[in-house]
């Protein structure tokens, strides 16, 4: 069991030292001499039955189909789902472009035209689109321009009156609402109304923003990353851990054929609008592109025109100003307790000669419950080190251990009472160090599956002196997560109370601006995040 834990620690460590990968590509070559594939019987592949050569299905091709015959038969495939002659290819390709632009295909189920699906609305109506789309050279361009320069499309979602009535006095009869006789518009008597996908809706903020970047080819990189300002488009997707952000917001499930995305309201949508880190950066880059503008109202009609591409009502004028003017009473910034900023999460190295902190750097990352290296974990720079409100993880060197760092706010005498925690019964543990600045080592312990008391009282400290609680590998990496609560408490009559655990994560806060806070709404509002 040792050798196999070694191991495993040394195949970690290959893999966060090892340099990145050289580029290669795969391709797809026929064999010389294609095999002819046979049933296997029972699903058993020595056991073969009749041979089942390679060739086009026969609801399609019909009784006189014959066997693909170049090679493997690709090419062949391919022909013959492009074949004119075929009656789906064109149709699905033009029935989904025709759900992209009106939320709903002329046949509602993308990929099922068999007899368990609706027939089409208009079946007309896709035949001729078809039949253009084909003599266009299968070109979508030209099949999305015919669709948009459409009446059909050009409506508004709220055409017609709910009902009206006609007549003279002797006659006043009321004819049936549009709404009453096909409530959902299937014969296409107004636009449909549809909310904007995820990556629409992105693309959308940062245009809104003035950050798009439009260029075209090169790298895919992190949709939800501030510094990705490229185009949804070139998103990497990782199948393994789809962000929770794109499932609240209905992305299609990449392990599944999806020809629907679904349309739900949840309210973590809301709560993503106002708490999300992109959202706010989206927020402060509208305010602050609107910022050279002259006076309240022009800068409103500014923020107006690029968020909704129309000037803002009177109405709509007066209301965003009495925001503003309420939003400049509040306090700009939501300080966090005098407890909590105490606290400082950072990672470096114990020097064992001078029994002092040699080095001392801050994580750079916060994801919301851990301070560590970077949104990726294990980090490629600080590998494993992380600290979180119960505990963490250090890095994987002595020199990158775990610091959770105590500044003294101001003179005083103080207590400290700390528990560390190695719970695993594998690896040699982790080694526990508590550094004062003024008075340098005050405890220290080799932790391995137990807990320990590493306190230390009474201590006089200065404003500015510094407690660091240090968390190394000891030995070697290899199961050094651990838990560790430091509670300090001041011994004067006051008896504050630095408790780590509760403290951790009150960091300050800067609140949205006043423009800000309008571009906040402006962005999360419906006339935004739908099409009409």
């Amino acid at each position: 069991m040792r050798c196999a834990l070694e191991t495993t620690n040394e195949v970690d460590n290959w893999i966060l030292q090892s340099p990145p990968t050289a580029r290669y590509a795969v391709v797809l070559k026929d064999r010389d001499r294609p095999t002819v594939p046979h049933v296997f019987k029972r699903g058993n592949p020595a056991n073969l039955g009749e041979e089942v050569p390679r060739q086009f299905v026969a609801v399609v091709a019909g009784p006189e189909r014959q066997p693909f015959s170049i090679g493997s038969g690709r090419l062949e495939l391919a022909r013959a789902i492009i074949d004119p002659d075929n009656p789906l290819t064109a149709r699905v390709i033009v029935n989904r472009v025709w759900a992209h632009h009106f939320g709903a295909g002329l046949v509602r189920t993308p990929s099922d035209f068999g007899t368990r699906a609706e027939p089409p609305s208009h079946p007309e109506l896709l035949d001729w689109l078809t039949s253009r789309f084909i003599e266009d050279g299968w070109s979508l361009k030209r099949l999305h321009r015919r669709i948009m320069l459409s009446e059909t499309y050009r409506q508004a979602s709220r055409s017609g009156e709910k009902g009206q009535k006609t007549g003279g006095d002797s006659d006043q009869r009321e004819h049936p609402s549009p709404y009453s006789i096909d409530p959902e518009n299937r014969l296409l008597w107004r636009m449909n109304e549809r909310r904007l996908s995820f990556e629409e809706m992105r693309d959308s903020f940062l245009s809104a923003a003035g950050q798009l970047n439009c260029s075209i080819g090169g790298r895919a990189g992190d949709l939800l990353s501030p510094q990705f300002t490229r185009r949804s488009l070139y998103g990497s997707i990782d199948r393994q851990f789809l962000p929770s952000a794109l499932r609240v917001f209905d992305f299609a499930n990449p392990d599944l054929h999806i020809p629907l995305r679904s349309d739900t309201t949840v309210p973590q949508q809301a709560l993503f609008f106002l708490n999300h880190p992109l959202m706010i950066g989206y927020a402060q880059a509208l305010a602050a592109r609107t910022s050279t503008a002259g006076s309240a109202q022009e800068r409103v009609q500014q923020m107006y025109r690029l968020a909704f591409q129309r000037p803002a009502t009177a109405e709509e004028a007066r209301s965003a100003v009495e925001l503003i003017e309420l939003a400049s009473q509040e306090d700009p910034v939501s300080g966090p307790s005098p407890t909590a900023a105490a606290w400082q999460y950072g990672y470096g190295e114990f020097d064992d000669v001078s029994q002092r902190i040699a080095h001392f750097e801050k994580l750079p990352h916060f994801t919301g419950t851990a301070w560590q290296g970077g949104p990726t974990y294990p980090d490629s720079k600080l590998g494993w080190a992380q600290l979180t409100s119960a505990g963490g993880h250090p890095g994987n060197d002595r020199a990158h251990a775990a610091i959770r760092r105590w500044t003294a706010p101001r003179d005083m005498q103080v207590n400290l009472k700390s528990t560390l925690i190695h719970e695993p019964k594998e690896g040699e543990g982790v080694r526990g160090i508590v550094v004062s600045s003024r008075d340098g080592l005050l405890n220290h312990a080799n932790v391995h599956h137990r807990q320990v008391e590493l306190s230390a009282e009474p201590l006089t400290v200065k404003a500015g002196d510094t407690l660091d609680f240090v968390a190394d590998i000891g030995n070697k990496l290899s199961y050094n997560q651990f838990l560790w609560k430091a509670v300090i408490t001041s011994a004067d009559p006051s008896a504050i109370v630095f408790d780590s655990e509760r403290d951790f994560g009150n960091q300050s806060v800067k609140r949205l601006g006043p423009w800000e806070q309008l571009a906040q709404v402006l962005l999360a509002a419906n006339e935004f995040v739908f099409v009409d």
